[in-house]
Order: C-alpha cells, then structure tokens, then sequence
C-alpha cells in the first residue's frame, strides 16, 4: 500500500507541475492524467471520438499525398512525417480504440449500430472483424481466460519472444529485432489479411474483397513507390510497430497462478501510460535550457508516443480493465481521477502510474524478466 501511495505522490508532483502553463486541457490530453476539478470546455461523446480519429486519417492522407509534389527535402520530409505520424495514429486509435470499445458495445446504445460501424472500420483498415474480436477480447481476454495462456494477448507475448526468464536487455534486443524485422511485418499483415478472408460471414468476406480490389486497383493506377509511400508505410509497418509497442506495454503479462482471483489478476497487471514530465519550477532565466529540453522531449517523444501507441483511453487502459463496463468511455482520465480519490480515502488504493514510455517498457521488461520460467509452447494467438 505504502509503495502504491508513494508512485501516486509522485505521479501527482508531475500533473501538477503542468498548472505553470496555460491551457490545462491540452496538458490532460497529452499526458492522460486529468486534474479532478477542472473544468471542461464541453462534454465529449463516442461520435466526437469517432469524428477526430477519422480526421486524424483523413489530415494524415492529405499531408503524405501532397508531400509526394514537393521538391524541397526539408519540407517534404516535414510534411511527409506529419503525415504518417496522423496517418498511422488515426489508424491506430480507429481499431485499439473506436473499435475496441465497438465491440465492447460503449459506442452506441443500439448493438446492431456499433457492430456496422466496427465491420466498416475493421473493413477499411484490414484488421479482425467485429465477432471475432468481440468473441476473443470481450469473452476471453476480459473474462476467465485473463493471464492465462488461454488469453490470446499473452500467448503473443510470450510466442514473439518476451518471455520470463530474460534479462531486460535481451527483451530490448527482441523488440528492436522485431520493429525492424520484414518477416514480423509480413506476418502480422498476412495474419491481417487472413482474418477478413475466413472464418467469418459471407458479406464481411465480400466486403473485404471490395475493398481488396479498390486497393489493388490504386495501386496498378497510381504505382508501387506512391502506393507504399501513402499506404504500405504508414498503415502496415509503422502501425505494426505501435500495435506491438502499445500490446507490449498493455499489461504486465505475468502468468495468473492458480489462488488468484481473475479480478485482482486484472488490478495487478495493469497499469496507466502517461505522457510527459516534470515541468522546471518557474520561467526564470536560470530555466530557459531546462524548458527547451522539456520542449523537445514533448513535441518529439512524448507527443507521437500519446498518438501513435497510447492514444485515446488506451493511456488509461488500467481502468478500463476496472471498469470495463462503463459505457462513458471517452472520458477515460476523469472518471479513472475519481476512482483514484475514492481508493484514496478507503485506503484500497492500487493503482500504478508510469511516465514515459521508456519508463513503460523498462517496468514490464523487470515484471516478465523476474517472472518464473514457463513452457511456452503450443498455444494460439493473435496480433490485431
């Protein structure tokens, strides 16, 4: 307990150090840690989500397609960045994020509306289709097969080489290996591929091939090198690398033992993913370094981190597994700030806050490096 309080005293000394800069909303949104009393501008909803994740598409689309008609390098590489920083980020938050709560029926009241808007989303960006997913991530891995091999997430985990027993140096060197590795990519795409093509109803089948051939057809027209420029890059490999960045820092992946509740299983391997730091205390001289630093370190660490592998509720994802029920999803950071008060005077407080996502990976790379050696072999899994 006394350890859990002593993360959250520090966790707060860093959320409030952000009260010097003007805008709080902002700073909530990139760190995912929400000052309770703040009042916000408006109230958001599952539509607005929808909205802005789509722009985040549509905005990264147009960058990247324009870059492709300028000449001068440096802003080429600018405008070609952005736009697969928006791009790769808008893919992501549409599937870990609008479907991943579609499937868990928080977007809309009505089953049937969240279950069209997920096969279209799911559809367009080539990834498991809507009963499948709701199948294995609402009845498996937030059910009784939670941290267990039988939980497809960590069966993954564990099959893409993070297993207990390495030291975290050897886990950095299989996740760098991994990120850069054609074969990883090949397969997580096939496996992509595979998944709209089988095993599933006939019109999500002919929808994948609808689109399939719209793809196939931009490509022949437009060529390989703007295809891959546009598409391939952004939505197949650099959404990969933040797919495996974000599952791996998702849980702490240790293996449930048999006297442990599947509920406090989920309390324990969980934790939240903020993104920032310590601000400098004030904006004397003796600070201007310190701030340009701190500015760096937010417009190009922590900022593409927030959008590409913690975006949206996913930097809360620990109160999710709390309260995965809970159909005002989109207000994620408010209503995990309550919990944490409410823990607070009960004196059950549990919650565990890292910041920075190096901080992230270094904290599950010590729980799965400390964990007791395991057979690994012979379980299924999937990669979304």
């Amino acid at each position: 307990m006394d350890a859990h309080i002593e993360n959250l005293k520090a966790s707060s000394e860093i959320r409030k150090s952000y009260e010097l800069l003007p805008f709080q909303g902002i700073w909530s949104w990139l760190t995912g840690k929400e000052i309770i009393e703040r009042q916000k501008l408006w109230k958001s909803s599952s539509i607005e989500m929808i909205i802005w994740s789509i722009a985040w598409v549509i905005t990264g689309l147009g960058l990247t397609i324009a870059s492709l008609h300028i000449d001068n390098i440096f802003i080429y590489l600018a405008t070609y960045l952005t736009g697969i920083l928006f791009s790769a980020s808008g893919a992501r938050y549409i599937v870990a994020t609008i479907i991943h709560h579609g499937v868990h029926g928080h977007l809309f009241k009505n089953k049937i509306t969240n279950k069209i808007i997920c096969e279209i989303l799911s559809t367009a960006f080539i990834v498991q289709p809507y009963e499948p997913y709701r199948r294995f991530h609402v009845y498996e891995h937030h059910g009784k097969d939670f941290a267990s091999f039988k939980d497809k997430d960590l069966s993954a985990i564990y099959k893409l080489g993070f297993t207990p027993g390495k030291t975290r140096q050897q886990l950095y060197k299989n996740l760098f290996k991994l990120l850069l590795s054609p074969t990883f990519h090949i397969s997580y795409f096939k496996g992509r591929v595979t998944s709209n093509l089988t095993g599933i109803q006939p019109y999500r089948i002919a929808m994948s091939l609808i689109w399939m051939s719209f793809l196939l057809t931009t490509l022949t027209i437009y060529g390989a090198l703007p295809f891959t420029l546009v598409v391939i890059i952004p939505f197949v490999i650099i959404y990969q690398m933040a797919s495996l960045l974000h599952l791996i820092t998702e849980h702490t992946w240790l293996l449930r033992p048999a006297d442990k509740t599947v509920r406090d299983s989920h309390i324990e391997n969980c934790l939240a993913r903020f993104c920032g730091s310590l601000c400098p205390n004030d904006f004397s001289s003796k600070n201007i370094w310190p701030w340009i630093k701190w500015g760096v370190a937010h417009i190009f660490y922590h900022l593409p981190c927030r959008m590409l592998i913690v975006q949206g509720s996913l930097v809360c994802h620990d109160w999710h597994h709390r309260f995965g029920s809970v159909r005002e999803w989109y207000n994620y950071s408010t209503l995990r700030e309550i919990d944490v008060h409410k823990q607070v005077s009960k004196s059950t407080y549990k919650y565990i806050d890292i910041w920075g996502f190096k901080n992230c990976l270094d904290y599950v790379f010590g729980k799965i490096s400390e964990a007791p050696i395991t057979n690994t072999q012979n379980f299924e899994y999937r990669l979304n």
